[in-house]
């Protein structure tokens, strides 16, 4: 792009910044197949969306004057591109890209008469008011021998020669939202009319659920907002593997994929409207004010975890923060589930009254849990998912009237413990009870426990919520027991 390339070699390098250069794939390959083929000093120009910057198309300058000391754009045909694909796909000009020979990592400077990289891109700038940022990027060709290397620099109009290292990613195609989606997503509305009768549409897009653990929750987290959900933050550290494919209903290309950001994509193709937030990190070692940001405005939050010590610290930040909570559980060789849920000023009893034997085997006796997921099949995880779906649809229309799931729960709900049998050979005196021991019966059905909270002299006093009966007033009591 200069007349003749005067940059130096060894210059130190440019100061990196966290501001992102994102191009799609099929470009970043446009300019491998192109440029990329070519000894120094080619190339052509970047097109996308001045909204976000990304990089969607490389076009590259066939017409310019190549040499080996300087690469000249054809204006004329450049212009005309630009001219064609702003009119046909609404692209514009973002800025140039061309090679340089090895060592030269460098812009050129501004040696007046437009000459010189630095100089050719205050002239665009000029030319161009509304162009708020320039991309101008410089390749190392693997025609000059080695890999080819990209030096992703930006530059902002009034201090062209301070233009710095951006930090170059690179999505794929399929995973882009234009930046037209993104200026009107606000204004998309996801077409749930098929669920009239059911949800309150108005309800669901006001609506914000926080799910820890999207493993094998991926589905609920996907059906919720296929019910019309508008804001869902995703919390865990994992990343998807192979084995992940069977049963917790990934995809291969999701394969190494933090499973936030897998489950983020997804939700964004069903309803590009919804607002999503992920966390890949501990849900255990999340800091306060990080965990304020979390729990501000949540409807539902809904521990997915099989991890004891998550599932103990959700029942306290439920309870901190007054947020119905959802706990769920697979039993061994998944031949039953439990599902357990506390809403405050309705269930008396909060997730530890339910669970407090396993409290105490966890926190007094030792107890480490060897069972895993081994033989729970998709179809095992879909079951239990679907039953935490109804039942978080009807947590979230608990005040709602008219509705399918409206008001299940009335001013009190006491069987806050639900147990899911799979398998015939799940043995449980409460499926015995149902069918009477009848041998000529099997129930696959699902039992609610009445439960009710751990207070003396019966139990020993909840930690957590106090046994109070009432959990609006557990947190205060959780807070005076940790004083003492």
């Amino acid at each position: 792009m200069a007349r003749e390339n005067k940059a130096e070699e060894g210059q130190p390098n440019r100061l990196k910044s966290t501001e992102d250069f994102i191009i799609l794939e099929s470009a970043y390959q446009e300019i491998a197949n192109t440029v990329g083929r070519r000894p120094a000093e080619s190339g052509g120009i970047l097109l996308g969306s001045r909204e976000d910057f990304v990089v969607q198309k490389f076009v590259f300058d066939h017409k310019g004057s190549m040499s080996a000391g300087a690469y000249d754009p054809n204006t004329e045909f450049l212009n005309k591109v630009v001219k064609k694909e702003w009119n046909e796909n609404k692209l514009a000009f973002l800025g140039f890209l061309h090679s340089h020979p090895r060592g030269l990592s460098r812009l050129s400077g501004d040696w007046g008469g437009n000459v010189g990289d630095i100089g050719y891109m205050k002239a665009i700038l000029k030319a161009i008011p509304d162009l708020k940022k320039f991309l101008v990027p410089i390749i190392f060709s693997p025609a000059d021998g080695g890999e080819l290397t990209f030096f992703p620099y930006i530059a902002y109009p009034g201090r062209e020669e301070n233009y710095f290292t951006g930090n170059l990613k690179l999505i794929k195609d399929k995973d882009y939202v234009p930046a037209s989606s993104e200026q009107n997503k606000n204004e998309y509305r996801l077409n749930i009319s098929r669920l009239q009768g059911s949800v309150d549409p108005e309800l669901m897009r006001r609506a914000k659920v926080v799910c820890v653990g999207v493993g094998g929750a991926n589905g609920i987290c996907e059906s919720l907002v296929r019910s019309g959900l508008g804001k869902i933050v995703l919390i865990d550290f994992d990343r998807v593997d192979g084995s992940n494919l069977v049963t917790q209903g990934y995809y291969m290309e999701d394969i190494g994929k933090l499973k936030v950001d897998a489950v983020r994509e997804r939700i964004r193709r069903i309803n590009p409207a919804v607002q999503v937030e992920v966390l890949a990190g501990d849900f255990t070692t999340v800091d306060d004010e990080t965990m304020d940001h979390i729990m501000y405005g949540t409807d539902l939050l809904l521990m997915m975890t099989d991890n004891f010590h998550a599932q103990a610290h959700g029942n306290i930040i439920g309870l901190k923060y007054q947020v119905p909570t959802v706990f769920a559980m697979m039993y061994e060789r998944a031949r039953g589930a439990e599902i357990g849920f506390m809403i405050p000023g309705i269930t008396p009893a909060c997730h530890r009254c339910v669970t407090s034997s396993r409290y105490a085997a966890y926190l007094n006796e030792g107890y480490t849990n060897d069972v895993t997921s081994t033989g729970s099949t998709n179809f095992h995880t879909g079951y239990l998912n679907n039953c935490i779906g109804l039942l978080s649809l009807a947590i979230l229309h608990k005040e709602t009237s008219g509705l399918e799931f409206s008001q299940w729960f009335g001013a009190q709900w006491d069987q806050n413990q639900i147990i899911l049998r799979t398998s015939p050979f799940f043995e449980s005196k409460s499926f015995g009870s149902l069918t009477q021991k009848d041998e000529r019966m099997v129930s696959f059905d699902a039992i609610w426990h009445h439960i009710e909270p751990d207070v003396q002299p019966k139990y020993k006093q909840c930690p957590d919520c106090g046994g109070l009966g009432d959990l609006r007033d557990a947190f205060l009591h959780h807070q005076s027991i940790k004083s003492e």
